[in-house]
């Protein structure tokens, strides 16, 4: 099977325009020129994920996420904190990942100093207020993930169980609702000492915004904060010997049927090849799962692949959602889709249709913020920042005839967990087992 290269030179990326200075505090601080734009965006991420948290403390970091919304030393109210930074038009977020926190606000330019300087008194002097109501909003928020028994229904974190056994990486990051009932305001302020430190942070601007102004008022704002420590990880323990079958019985009219697979993290040798894999099966409705399952044999509605990469650890994920009637047929399309990858590379015209998709996601991130402070930004609080131009250096020089025996060591059944989540899953379990001759139970 012949394949032609595909040159960087041919089809160049650049890296983006941008500055990154670093504060006596070790806090980072990097600006993505846009004088296009009409507002400006902050991002401020922490290295303060649920990977740092210890069984008792599980949740804290999300926890600690809500709270810093709860008002300021300079406004304690928190509806009347957010009254002050919406009448400046500022929308803010945050989200809390295993690895790290982050905190979004979005401002006119004229607004930037007054709502940056609020803004970062969240993270400096939180009041804290109002902790008994929002720990009922966190639980409320955990409870999205149970069925009606209190049981957890989410494939991802009863796929961790298998593939992290008792590891943080395996956690929920909301948490455990018995921790989350012991956390109170001395927790969280003895969290948020250990892990909001200057050599943990980092902050982004993008918009109309000069490189040396943003350094200034971010140095007024956090340059106080002490520098602190890397918080300490530990590697997740090898995963047993699968294949692995977890079923979960809830209420609803369809199966949610999800296989995982244990895979290295952002800085193994094989990230970009199992991102392939992951491409081929689902990058388009021409990629292999959505022409075969849903295109041309009409079993499903919603089927997906995704892979998701930590810093020592990740995982390849495959699933459908799928009717009764439809359950071991999809169950063994899955398989047979998984074994084809092990069977042969791609076609030439596959692959060509990958990289020329691949290559536009990666240009394309010069127009979407976000990703370009993820990548350019958040990635080197882990000392794992890769340019946009060596990434694509990276995936020109896969050779796709070496994915098959990847595949195959990657989706092995003793590296697999099947999760089944959907009504009288436990006894439906049984009739995939049947299908594969295993009956190795979690």
């Amino acid at each position: 099977m012949s394949f032609t290269p595909v040159s960087p030179a041919e089809w160049p990326i650049p890296d983006p325009e941008y500055q990154l200075s670093t504060l006596p505090n070790g806090l980072m601080v990097a600006t993505f020129p846009m004088p296009w734009l009409h507002e400006v965006g902050v991002t401020l991420v922490v290295r303060a994920g649920s990977r740092y948290e210890s069984d008792a403390q599980a949740g804290i970091a999300h926890f600690l996420e809500h709270m810093l919304f709860k008002g300021t030393r300079s406004i304690p109210d928190p509806t009347a904190l957010h009254t002050r930074l919406e009448s400046m038009a500022a929308d803010m977020n945050a989200a809390t990942g295993q690895e790290s926190n982050a905190y979004w606000i979005t401002l006119p330019p004229r607004y930037l100093v007054t709502g940056f300087t609020l803004f970062c008194e969240m993270f400096t002097q939180p009041a804290l207020a109002g902790l008994e109501t929002e720990r009922q909003v966190i639980l409320e928020e955990m409870r999205e993930d149970e069925n009606e028994r209190g049981e957890n229904i989410n494939p991802g974190t009863l796929g961790g169980d298998c593939l992290w056994p008792g590891h943080a990486l395996a956690r929920s990051v909301l948490g455990r609702p018995e921790a989350i009932m012991r956390i109170d305001q001395t927790a969280l302020r003895a969290y948020l000492q250990d892990h909001y430190r200057g050599v943990n942070m980092a902050v982004a601007l993008c918009g109309p915004v000069e490189h040396a102004h943003a350094l200034a008022l971010v140095e007024q704002c956090l340059g106080s904060l002490p520098n602190g420590r890397q918080p300490p990880t530990s590697p997740p323990p090898p995963m047993r010997p699968g294949p692995h079958w977890v079923a979960v019985d809830d209420q609803t009219s369809q199966f949610t049927l999800t296989l995982f697979f244990r895979t290295g993290g952002y800085q193994d040798a094989q990230f970009y090849p199992v991102a392939a894999l992951r491409r081929l099966l689902d990058d388009g409705f021409s990629s292999r799962l959505h022409a075969t399952l849903r295109e041309q044999r009409g079993l499903v509605y919603d089927v997906w692949a995704s892979f998701t990469a930590h810093s020592d650890s990740g995982m390849l994920e495959v699933g459908a959602t799928v009717s009764l009637d439809n359950l071991t047929t999809v169950f063994a399309a899955l398989l047979e889709q998984l074994q084809w990858l092990s069977a042969a590379p791609p076609q030439p015209d596959e692959w060509h249709r990958l990289l020329t998709r691949w290559h536009a996601h990666l240009i394309t991130t010069l127009d979407r913020p976000a990703e370009l402070i993820e990548r350019y930004l958040s990635d080197r609080l882990f000392e794992a920042m890769e340019p946009l131009s060596t990434a694509w250096q990276r995936i020109c020089e896969l050779d796709p005839n070496q994915l098959p025996a990847i595949a195959e060591q990657v989706t092995e059944a003793t590296n697999r967990v099947v999760v089944l989540v959907g009504p009288n899953a436990r006894k439906k379990i049984a009739l995939l087992q049947t299908q594969t001759g295993q009956r190795m139970v979690h």
